[in-house]
């Protein structure tokens, strides 16, 4: 492998060269902190030199380099000139601007006009937005990589906005000598920039430059697991088109996982895909399992799969997506997971996901499998609060492998009563159940578990066929001693205390008695338990005891596994 290294500038480094970032590289991502950082460092460095790493590229034809490291500097430079040409432009400096866009534009041998930057992933956006010198003529797409950019150039030129209105305040100054100070700071800046140190790390060839990439992106804070996984695949599918089918794919996978309205994270996507089908692997690790294992001979296998596994990997955690109304059970049993903060189960639940979408497995037994899984997280995580030193993760991920290598729904069937008996071993004890359900209270002060009590109340409702009123979306928590009364918050909280009803029937209830609140329940059609009917005065006693009650409902009939 034969490495070039060369000490140059900025400006010697934009003279003469195009820089090409290739698809395989990360999206353009700095945050407003970045961008902050970058200009107080530029403004405390003012006349002095300034070093700002290293950069690695390989060559390719004629005066084109492509950039292995460091593009995410490289654009915030060109996006910060263009920023100052828009501030000459903006006091009539329109020969600086012009000289400034000359790092920005060059011409080539056929007297045609290329940037000296070329995106790939974010092509024609930053071309014609921010590196054009004008308005632009055609429409682009927006997303991520495009509001990233948007958002770095409009905050240098708000910086340069902030900085040109502070020097024309100055009322000790004409108006042309603050417009000529104006000038000699966005020219202080200009050189600055122009003037920064960066080392220029050159490879002759691609290949060389995979390698380099994969040793910089394993080392420390810039790992990103699913770049490491698009490098190579591209490594391994080179289709030898100029439509990089690898890199839309898993520009697809990215999407999907990102297109999300929570924010899901597409290298844990990677490690849950992995785990259902193959080995229980940490983050760390990952990568260097999927490098083993995918090869020339089934590279696209294994893409088409995360493809693939991608929409059914975010319907766990947005279950309003690919879901359609006839499977609205397992909809409600991901709602809850959601509830219980859980994702020790999401291998399993993919593989099951899976399973049914390929064909595997009817609806009845997904339903039934993630229903199980609902209901022992219920116990193990939300009431008791359990914790797993990998256990559970290794378990489920055991599971997903197995019903991945699953055939049939009879092998399925063997996976699932193998993986019941095994939950039912790890259920806790009922003293343990009932101590921690006693500890699940909701009042003014205390509403961290609110959701967890209109799951468990509409659960417990239903199962005593308790009817309510409007739709379950809009019930709300009724507490049967008003949180008013001068009893302790540990026990007007309790879930013995507490009742679902519609917005309406809770207005009326406000803060009257219970006695008054059992005469308006009733004649709304609500039906209170027997242990609630028989007595006058709602006691710390008979909370408790309503309390213990539900959870023996609970754990015996509710969320019995």
């Amino acid at each position: 492998m034969k490495i070039e290294s060369q000490d140059q500038t900025v400006e010697a480094l934009l003279k003469g060269t195009v820089f090409v970032i290739p698809s395989f590289q990360r999206p353009y991502s700095w945050e407003i902190d970045h961008i902050n950082k970058f200009w107080d460092d530029i403004l405390e460095n003012i006349d002095d030199t300034y070093f700002i790493g290293s950069m690695v590229v390989y060559k390719g034809d004629r005066s084109k380099v492509f950039v292995v490291d460091g593009q995410q500097r490289l654009t915030t430079i060109a996006i910060l000139l263009c920023a100052l040409r828009e501030g000459f432009k903006s006091i009539g400096a329109t020969d600086l601007a012009e000289g400034i866009q000359t790092y920005i534009q060059q011409r080539d041998r056929d007297a045609r006009t290329v940037y000296v930057l070329k995106t790939e992933t974010s092509f024609p956006y930053l071309q014609e937005e921010v590196l054009k010198d004008g308005p632009a003529t055609i429409t682009t797409r927006f997303g991520d990589e495009e509001r990233a950019i948007e958002r770095a150039f409009s905050e240098f030129k708000k910086k340069i906005a902030e900085g040109a209105d502070a020097i024309f305040g100055n009322l000790e100054r004409t108006p042309e000598e603050n417009k000529s100070e104006v000038k000699r700071w966005l020219t202080d800046i200009r050189d600055t920039v122009l003037d920064l140190n960066v080392i220029v790390v050159t490879l002759d060839n691609e290949s060389d430059a995979y390698t380099i990439f994969e040793t910089l992106n394993t080392r420390g804070k810039d790992l990103a697991l699913t770049d490491l996984l698009r490098n190579h695949f591209k490594r391994m599918i080179d289709e030898g088109t100029e439509v990089d089918h690898a890199t839309l794919k898993w520009r697809s996978v990215i999407e999907t996982i990102r297109g999300a309205p929570s924010n899901l994270d597409p290298d844990e996507f990677v490690v849950h895909s992995w785990q259902s089908r193959y080995d229980f692997v940490t983050k760390a690790k990952a990568f260097a399992k999927a490098k083993e294992r995918i090869v020339d001979a089934n590279a696209e296998e294994h893409l088409n799969r995360f493809l693939s596994d991608a929409e059914h990997w975010r319907s766990i955690f947005d279950p309003d997506f690919s879901w359609n109304g006839s499977e609205k059970e397992v909809v409600k049993s991901l709602r809850a997971l959601r509830i219980f903060k859980v994702k020790q189960s999401a291998p399993g639940v993919l593989s099951l996901i899976r399973a049914y979408r390929d064909g595997i497995i009817r609806y009845r037994k997904l339903r039934d499998a993630i229903k199980m899984i609902e209901k022992f997280h219920f116990t193990f995580n939300a009431v008791t609060s359990s914790r797993s030193s990998g256990g559970i993760s290794g378990m489920f991920a055991s599971f997903g492998k197995q019903v991945f290598n699953c055939r049939d729904a009879e092998a399925v069937d063997q996976v699932l009563r193998d993986l019941k008996v095994k939950l039912r071993s790890r259920v806790a004890d009922p003293d343990e159940f009932d101590a921690n359900f006693r500890q699940i209270t909701f009042t003014r002060g205390q509403t961290s578990q609110k959701e967890l009590i209109r799951y468990i109340l509409k659960k417990v409702q239903k199962e005593e066929g308790s009817p309510t009123v409007g739709e379950s979306d809009d019930l709300t928590i009724e507490h049967l001693l008003p949180q008013s009364s001068d009893r302790d918050a540990s026990t007007v909280g309790q879930i013995g205390n507490l009742i679902l009803v519609d917005k309406e029937t809770n207005d009326r209830l406000a803060d009257k008695d219970f006695n008054e609140k059992k005469l308006i329940l009733a004649g709304k059609g609500y039906r209170l338990p027997e242990m609630l009917t028989e007595v006058v005065d709602l006691t710390d006693e008979v909370i408790e005891k309503n309390t213990l009650r539900i959870s023996e409902l609970s754990r015996s009939r509710v969320w019995r596994i």
